[in-house]
């Protein structure tokens, strides 16, 4: 199979179950990475025969509970509800499959598991195309906004590349940055995760400050995502996919399960048969004390109205 058939066979994967789209990128070293010592700065110290990064999203924009506005009812964040909150992996085991068959080495990226994050995908992603890095540090994509979960395979197949960058099209716009309550972003593009509510409430220590800021938040924040205009047609009509139908399908059987109060009941053994689906290492003791937060603000909100 030559060069050109085997990547329009890879980009036929497109529209498969959990892939919304999907592009091809070098497998050069990451010479921008922050983390430079860090053995994700080159996908060759993982696989020294690697030439492509096949990065794929999965569109979540449909992966919400009008209940957030209650602030009664635990929020969270799409990304936290669909179940990529590492990597997209299980979508990506047809391309795997399809590339071992035809005799390549293609290993997945996959957060999960220690030592198997071995691409830095918002970089790639951006590599191969399918967006630019917003002032809020996320990748934005035109079509599907930051709604976008990332997930990548490391191949040796030679593949034609996507040698078309995205602009950086957030131009003068600083909504993201004016939004965010501790001022996470004061920088563009730089998130400071030592200030960002999402880090935080997956930490140990969380300022009084930030538990005055959190609402109803459990886990994640999305407050720069609710701010950007490239999401605005997705937060008021979610694209219909196959991750959309999804989840609207679970909707009745998830949207009880997250009352603050009910939350706040379980053992260590039903919040981790509850949660296991969502593929998320956020240990039980602080997802207790957010809730504790949580209906902390709940009961202040319901006194000041």
């Amino acid at each position: 199979m030559n060069k050109h058939t085997l990547s329009e066979k890879i980009r036929d994967f497109e529209g498969c179950p959990g892939i919304d789209t999907v592009g091809i990128a070098s497998a050069s070293q990451f010479d921008n990475y922050a983390l430079n010592q860090h053995k994700r700065r080159d996908p060759k110290l993982t696989m020294p025969s690697a030439k492509s990064i096949i990065v794929v999203g999965t569109y979540i924009g449909g992966v919400t509970m009008p209940e957030w506005r209650d602030s009664w009812y635990g929020r969270t964040s799409r990304l936290y509800l669909s179940g990529f909150f590492l990597d997209v992996v299980k979508p990506l085991e047809p391309i795997v499959q399809f590339l071992k068959k035809n005799g390549y080495e293609a290993r997945v990226c996959d957060g999960s598991i220690e030592g198997e994050s071995i691409v830095p995908l918002k970089l790639a992603a951006i590599r191969a195309g399918l967006g630019w890095q917003g002032k809020h540090s996320l990748l934005i994509s035109k079509k599907y906004g930051t709604f976008l979960a990332l997930g990548g395979v490391l191949t040796d197949a030679n593949l034609e590349q996507s040698v078309k960058k995205e602009p950086d099209r957030c131009h003068k716009c600083t909504e993201c940055q004016k939004a965010c309550p501790v001022k996470a972003i004061e920088k563009p593009h730089v998130l400071d995760i030592n200030r960002c509510i999402s880090s935080l409430l997956s930490r140990d220590n969380l300022p009084h400050e930030v538990v005055d800021l959190m609402e109803n938040r459990i886990q994640d924040c999305e407050i720069c995502q609710d701010a950007c205009p490239w999401n605005r047609k997705h937060l008021k009509n979610p694209l219909t996919t196959t991750m959309t139908k999804h989840f609207q399908e679970k909707l009745n059987e998830w949207r009880d399960k997250f009352l603050l109060l009910d939350l706040s009941k379980l053992s260590r053994q039903q919040y981790k048969s509850l949660f296991e689906n969502f593929n998320i290492d956020i240990p039980f003791h602080i997802f207790q004390r957010n809730v504790k937060a949580a209906i902390k603000q709940a009961k202040k909100i319901k006194k000041e109205s």
